[in-house]
C-alpha cells in the first residue's frame, strides 16, 4: 500500500506541478471566458499554490494537508469546468481529485 501510495503522490506532484506552471506561463493564451471572470492576481495566486501544494505531496508530514488542498482545488475547478465545458471538461479534475482523496485517507489511516 506504502508503494501505491507513492507513485499517486509522484504522479500527482507531476500532474499538478505542470499544472500550475503551464496555466501560470500561458495565462494569456488560455483566457476565455472562463478565465476572464477572475482578475489575473488571482491566478496568479491559484497557480503559486498548486505548485507550491505539489512539492508540499511529497513531503511525508505534510502529504494529508496538501493532498487534500490538491482534491479540493480540483474538485472547485471541476464545478467551474461544468459550467463552462460540461461534463467532458470536468473528467480532468474528477480522476486527480478521487486521487488526492484516496492519498489523504491512506496517509491518515497509517
Amino acid at each position: 500500500m506504502n508503494i501505491l501510495l507513492w507513485v499517486l503522490q509522484i504522479l500527482l506532484a507531476f500532474w499538478n506541478l505542470t499544472g500550475g506552471i503551464f496555466t501560470f506561463s500561458h495565462y494569456e493564451e488560455l483566457r476565455s471566458p472562463m478565465a476572464s471572470d477572475f482578475p489575473k492576481a488571482f491566478w496568479v495566486v491559484l497557480c503559486t499554490l498548486q505548485v507550491l501544494f505539489s512539492v508540499g505531496i511529497l513531503i511525508p508530514k505534510l502529504t494529508p494537508i496538501a493532498a487534500g488542498y490538491l482534491a479540493v482545488n480540483a474538485l472547485f475547478g471541476c464545478l467551474w469546468a461544468a459550467k463552462y465545458a460540461g461534463f467532458p471538461g470536468m473528467l480532468w479534475g474528477v480522476i486527480p481529485a478521487v486521487l488526492c482523496a484516496f492519498v489523504v485517507y491512506g496517509r491518515i489511516s497509517q
